[in-house]
């Protein structure tokens, strides 16, 4: 987005689009941060699809937006960030990102009510919470899901736990974005979701390399 770099498509090409990943055996359509296009996504959507569909964003959604999908999306997959206003204005610029990612995600579990999973263990329905960890912000990790577990009774969400911080861009700008996780906040933060019980995932430090970020070449488009 920096970048200024993609490719303008219309609605029928965004339709065969989903249709040749479901062609190609694709579990599901992913809508990576599709919120600016929520008018746009919902005519593509007016039609099923034999898949469910996934609505995969930063948490900064309208609750009038979600309401306005409610039908057309299976799964949400909303990040849960910075349960700080201060890290949230000072690295988003969005003081108000706490309370609106907390009403979005509760408009999302609303909607599609518990998680469910196929026989293979895939997901089909319901949300899964994803919070990234940050270098020296384990106690904002540690409130996030405190509030996951204090918000939904048991069995409801899904929570990912995700510790792949890479300082790219202009993080060096910002202290102490300037550098990846240490070993023991990881450690402290997953034994910390283990303690909680919650339903999820953690996702090591193994993912946190440059092969993991997508070459971004219109493959597809």
């Amino acid at each position: 987005s920096q970048r200024d770099f993609g490719r303008e498509i219309s609605v029928e090409r965004l339709r065969e689009i989903f249709w040749a990943l479901i062609d190609a055996g694709a579990h599901n359509i992913d809508l990576v941060n599709p919120t600016h296009y929520a008018h746009v996504v919902a005519e593509a959507l007016s039609q099923p699809l034999p898949v469910p569909v996934v609505w995969n964003s930063g948490g900064y959604d309208r609750v009038e937006t979600l309401r306005a999908l409610e039908g057309t999306v299976d799964i949400y997959l909303p990040d849960y960030k910075y349960p700080d206003a201060r890290d949230a204005q000072c690295w988003a610029g969005a003081a108000d990102y706490p309370q609106v990612a907390r009403a979005a995600i509760q408009e999302m579990v609303r909607q599609t009510g518990p998680y469910v999973l196929d026989q293979e263990g895939i997901l089909q329905r319901g949300v899964v919470i994803r919070h990234l960890l940050l270098p020296g912000r384990l106690n904002q990790a540690k409130e996030v899901m405190d509030w996951v577990r204090a918000t939904f009774p048991p069995h409801t969400v899904l929570f990912s736990l995700m510790s792949q911080y890479i300082p790219w861009g202009r993080a060096a700008e910002f202290p102490p974005l300037d550098r990846r996780l240490r070993k023991r906040e990881a450690r402290a933060a997953m034994a910390y979701l283990e303690n909680l019980s919650l339903d999820g995932f953690f996702q090591g430090e193994e993912a946190a390399r440059a092969e993991y970020i997508p070459a971004f070449d219109l493959t597809g488009v």
